[in-house]
């Protein structure tokens, strides 16, 4: 069976993984780049890491998993009819089809966006790399987990660090943990600007409703938006990401979607934790098992020197099982969690909400 997978990232790759020994697969990808892990991106911003750890996957290594990996191929248009993918170097006849493209940053959009650069690809790391090193500052723009990332890294690396965010909270977290996550910040450095909205932005700065802040190098961390792009152009059903039912499924037959680009019940999950579930979870299904995925979305961030674990829902009632642990509750029963600092913990809480067991 061919299987063709659109996108590199981390679902894309762990699929390919595991259909490799028993499926003919296909990778294509836009980027002239293999695989590297986003999240390690603002970690080589800040140093921490070198280019060369960026990409655990040589190509060498694709060849000999059997994985035929086409770079700088950009996919067009999928032909349902003859179950071709269309791409600007050809045709790719696909037995199954996976959409695995993934998300791009979300841009600001205001006067003088372009003097404020945003952090997706390697290409901008090493931009923003660069431009760090000359001015020895950074001004990030938002407070999600890519904003909080890159300004806890960057200022735990010693440089100087301001982080504009238009909410009081942080992670759309409660004001308590909120403050948490902020004092943390704040002890390697990272001086918060909150409730200020963008107006405009120069060389040498951003105009907020709460006045000018000056820094020469400025990072947008917005958030992303999914590629569903070639799923509309080619007839299939969209919303924010790419419609999938349960089992990955897409309205065109023999076309799947995972990771940052598809949708399941109004839910985008938006991490490579979730991608790399989802390629599992597909893996088995391609293979005729029965398997599933709970649509269930967690993810494990680290800010500076604190792990943060986001687990289910994190709005509403909460309660602090322990120091570390807040669990929130719907009718009493436990739908998410935040954990702080504790790896293991935080994967003995997620078993639990998943399992419906009580958190002690």
């Amino acid at each position: 069976m061919r299987v063709v997978i659109v996108g590199d990232g981390p679902g894309g790759v762990e699929l390919a993984k595991r259909l490799s020994g028993d499926f003919e697969v296909t990778i294509v990808d836009r980027e002239e780049l293999p695989y590297y892990p986003k999240p390690m991106l603002s970690h080589y911003i800040a140093g921490f890491v070198d280019e060369k750890a960026l990409f655990p996957y040589s190509a060498e290594w694709y060849e000999r998993n059997g994985i035929d990996l086409r770079l700088g191929v950009e996919a067009k248009v999928i032909d349902r009819a003859k179950k071709v993918l269309v791409t600007n170097k050809g045709e790719l006849p696909y037995d199954v089809l996976v959409l695995a493209t993934g998300a791009r940053a979300r841009g600001p959009s205001i006067p003088g966006r372009e003097h404020i650069l945003t952090l997706r690809t390697f290409d901008d790391a090493k931009m923003i790399r660069e431009r760090l090193e000359e001015e020895g500052e950074i001004t990030v723009i938002g407070g999600g987990f890519i904003g909080l990332e890159l300004a806890g890294n960057v200022a735990k690396a010693g440089y100087s660090v301001k982080l504009i965010h238009r909410s009081k909270n942080l992670l759309r977290l409660d004001e308590e943990l909120s403050e948490k996550l902020q004092e943390k910040l704040e002890e390697v450095g990272v001086e918060f600007h909150l409730e200020a909205n963008l107006l405009k932005a120069d060389e040498n700065g951003v105009e907020t409703d709460r006045g000018y802040i000056s820094g020469r190098l400025k990072v947008c961390a917005f958030g992303v938006v999914p590629n569903k792009e070639l799923a509309l152009r080619s007839g299939i059903h969209a919303g924010r990401g790419i419609f999938i039912d349960a089992g990955f499924r897409t309205s065109a037959k023999d076309v799947y979607a995972i990771g940052d680009c598809a949708e399941y019940g109004g839910t985008i999950c938006g991490t490579a934790k979730a991608a790399v579930e989802h390629a599992k979870i597909l893996a088995n299904l391609l293979r005729g098992q029965d398997d599933h995925y709970h649509f269930f979305c967690s993810a494990l961030f680290k800010f500076a020197n604190l792990n943060v674990a986001l687990i289910g829902r994190t709005r509403g009632e909460g309660r602090w099982v322990d120091e570390k642990t807040k669990v929130f509750y719907k009718d009493e029963k436990p739908i998410g969690a935040v954990v702080l600092g504790d790896v293991r913990r935080a994967i003995e809480v997620e078993k639990a909400i998943k399992e419906g067991l009580p958190i002690d």
